[in-house]
């Protein structure tokens, strides 16, 4: 696993070998950040179900402001920080150790805002859902904010969102990505700075 572009460019990235995990291929990840493409340089990024970290130290690498990681078990939080600091940019991480919907209501209450959230939890346990649902719901993601998630292809998304509108899925053999963006709303008319699909 390495970091695929941007100024940490061919940089590895440790991550455990365990049957507990199920690390984002670099493939996936490519295609991730092509899609964004020019819409992660300057933003505040949220790491979901974070492991080893790869998503929010690759948006850094490629000019994210800072990251904010998310994941319960300590392994992800001793690996994120081994990343962290052998790429140099530990004062651009920050690290919560907690479940993700409980970090969502702490965030919140402290008033924090992202223009880019990645969600990419266990496959099959219902964790999509719940976290699209408390993203929907919350004030987390930022006015045209986007929020990219990986999911078994199994796995739909909620179909009653309010605020997040899907506007593509990739699926890459048994796994998916979605890519949802926040609505905002002037006279009942949506506006985003995106123009059909990304």
């Amino acid at each position: 696993m390495r970091i695929i572009g941007g100024e940490l460019k061919s940089r590895k990235l440790q991550f455990p070998k365990t049957r507990l995990t199920r690390p984002m291929t670099d493939r996936s990840k490519e295609t991730v950040f092509n899609i964004l493409s020019n819409l992660v340089a300057g933003k505040h990024v949220l790491d979901l179900y974070a492991g080893s970290g790869s998503l929010g130290l690759e948006a850094i690498s490629r000019g994210a402001l800072d990251a904010v990681f998310v994941d319960r078990a300590d392994w992800s939080v001793r690996v994120i920080k081994k990343n962290a600091e052998s790429l140099g940019i530990f004062p651009k991480i920050r690290i919560l150790e907690m479940d993700v919907l409980r970090a969502l209501d702490k965030l919140e209450k402290a008033g924090e805002i992202y223009s880019l959230v990645f969600v990419d939890p266990p496959f099959q346990q219902g964790l999509v859902k719940k976290t699209l649902m408390k993203l929907d719901q919350s004030g987390i993601v930022a006015p045209f904010g986007q929020v990219v998630v990986g999911h078994a292809r199994q796995e739909e998304l909620p179909a009653d969102l309010k605020s997040l509108k899907c506007i593509r899925t990739k699926q890459i053999g048994q796994s998916c990505l979605s890519f949802l963006f926040r609505l905002e709303t002037d006279h009942g008319e949506t506006k985003s700075y995106i123009s059909g699909e990304l």
